[in-house]
């Protein structure tokens, strides 16, 4: 059992319901195979000079946020559109034989991405924007460097080839690509839940909850919040919690730096699923080589340098 999937409770619906009807029950969650406690923590903890950061984006930008929620007019698609739309982007990328569109109510997150399905949601809410965002960071991101690896001499040999851990460069890349097909280009969401893993790990579920109110007020929204940070913990009124959030925050902040001082060339970026630090690694060992880019990139490179240099203004990186 690959080990995000190994962090969804198997009790997770009824004790979903027991929380709703009491916001005051930490949940206790069951699980396929225990979770071993230094999985969970194996991620950094929030780096102590981004928590301001972090703190001044949500400060400034909640009003906005919270106002674009409410007023919100964008179309909201069925699962089948969205469907119809992620197929199409899968084949404009050549990947529609290659990655198969998995729907369940079991899922934590709204979508993600592995080698072979992309996961979503089914009772999660799409509008046309969330649905075009969500296929960047997932397709255009996730599954493209995975697409790149795969042609590698060094595929599955990272540790070999002297490759450092990728995953923070992987996310921080694909919430800025996210961020690309909206509207705002505020890293709110991310940088609340940056501050909900510092929080968290002095905090219960219901704590949590308590503490992302003024951010998440949506009641399904703020679940999918706290589940996050929760998932793989049996007894939540421990302060115990997945880290792995704070490397969203973290990651878009050190892409978009990196971005703007690398001219804003993706293609390193591309030849797998590596770290910014290893670019220059990975184009000697694979001279030559020609990588998959996305289409939001290859279509229209001046936008995306305007889209990200308005991210980087408007999150005062």
């Amino acid at each position: 059992m690959k080990f995000l999937s190994q962090l969804i409770p198997v009790n997770l619906q009824e004790e979903k319901q027991k929380f709703f009807a009491d916001n005051t029950y930490n949940p206790q969650f069951e699980y396929v195979e225990p979770v071993p406690e230094h999985k969970l923590t194996k991620y950094p903890k929030p780096a102590s000079e981004l928590l301001a950061m972090a703190e001044r984006i949500v400060s400034e930008h909640a009003t906005e946020a919270l106002d674009e929620r409410v007023s919100n007019s964008d179309k909201i698609l069925t699962n089948s559109e969205v469907t119809t739309r992620a197929m199409k982007f899968l084949e404009i990328h050549n990947l529609n034989k290659k990655i198969k569109i998995k729907w369940s109510t079991s899922f934590i997150t709204r979508a993600t991405m592995n080698e072979e399905f992309l996961k979503l949601k089914t009772d999660a809410i799409f509008t046309e924007k969330d649905t075009a965002s969500m296929m960047f960071h997932e397709i255009g991101t996730h599954a493209l460097r995975r697409l790149n690896y795969e042609q590698q001499s060094w595929f599955l040999k990272r540790k070999k080839y002297g490759f450092s851990d990728y995953l923070e460069t992987e996310e921080g890349i694909a919430v800025l690509h996210g961020l690309l097909a909206m509207p705002s280009k505020s890293l709110f969401s991310t940088a609340v839940r940056f501050l909900a893993v510092e929080k968290g790990l002095t905090m219960s579920f219901a704590e949590l909850w308590q503490y992302l109110a003024p951010y998440f007020p949506d009641p399904e929204r703020r679940w999918t919040a706290v589940i996050r940070q929760k998932r793989g913990v049996s007894d939540t009124r421990n302060p115990s919690l997945f880290m792995k959030d704070a490397l969203y925050f973290s990651g878009s902040v050190k892409m978009a730096k990196w971005l703007k001082e690398n001219d804003y060339d993706l293609s390193g970026l591309y030849f797998g699923k590596i770290a910014a630090e290893d670019v220059g690694r990975a184009k000697e060992l694979s001279p030559g080589f020609m990588p998959k880019l996305p289409i939001f990139y290859l279509a229209d490179k001046e936008k995306y340098i305007s889209d990200i240099n308005e991210i980087i203004v408007k999150n005062f990186l």
